[in-house]
């Protein structure tokens, strides 16, 4: 009997992977929105290493400027909050010579000395998800709260975006980055921004 039921739960399970699939939404720019000299401006994919790219501020989006595309991998019957959004999976399609583009995976990138995270698209299988809520402003997601003991439990949407001037193995940019983290970021040249999904 344990063997049918065993056999029965691994059946299931295979069910189960085969029918969740990847959605992919249609592509979007990525826009900062703040009360910088950063407001308005496009985000584009900007080489840091081979097939690695980070995010780095370009002039105001218009008609003479085009940011870099990306697009969110969610999956099917996945359902998040209906104010912060359903999580998933950032992507850019890294262009090839010749072929369709390599699409990449969005993952934050850390220095152990710094609260400030580097978000990188490199070929991997793991990502940092995000989500965009109903007004189209990207965050990220956490279950735990651990500013207070014993720590809270309950899905949260963090905005904590900021511009800096960033070095990743000797390319300096001005770059989105992430700080972890309620305080400030260490980095002094960090300005705050929100993110903004606009459809292509």
């Amino acid at each position: 009997m344990k063997t049918v039921a065993a056999a029965s739960a691994a059946l299931l399970s295979l069910a189960s992977v085969a029918t969740a699939q990847t959605v992919q939404s249609k592509p979007f720019y990525l826009v900062l929105d703040c009360a910088s000299k950063y407001n308005g401006s496009a985000l584009v994919s900007c080489h840091e290493g081979a097939g690695i790219e980070s995010l780095c501020v370009a002039a105001t989006l218009g008609s003479n400027v085009k940011g870099s595309t990306y697009m969110l991998n969610t999956t099917t019957g996945e359902v998040g909050d209906k104010n912060a959004g359903t999580p998933g999976t950032l992507v850019y399609k890294l262009p090839i010579s010749g072929g369709v583009g390599e699409s990449e995976p969005m993952q934050l990138s850390y220095n152990e000395a710094s609260n400030v995270a580097l978000p990188l698209f490199e070929p991997s299988t793991t990502a940092t998800l995000v989500a965009f809520d109903k007004d189209n402003h990207m965050n990220i997601q956490s279950y735990i709260d651990d500013t207070v003991v014993p720590a809270k439990t309950g899905e949260l949407a963090y905005y904590r975006w900021y511009v800096c001037k960033s070095n990743y193995e000797g390319t300096q940019y001005s770059t989105l980055n992430w700080v972890a983290g309620k305080y400030p970021p260490q980095n002094p040249s960090c300005e705050k921004v929100e993110v903004v999904r606009k459809f292509a």
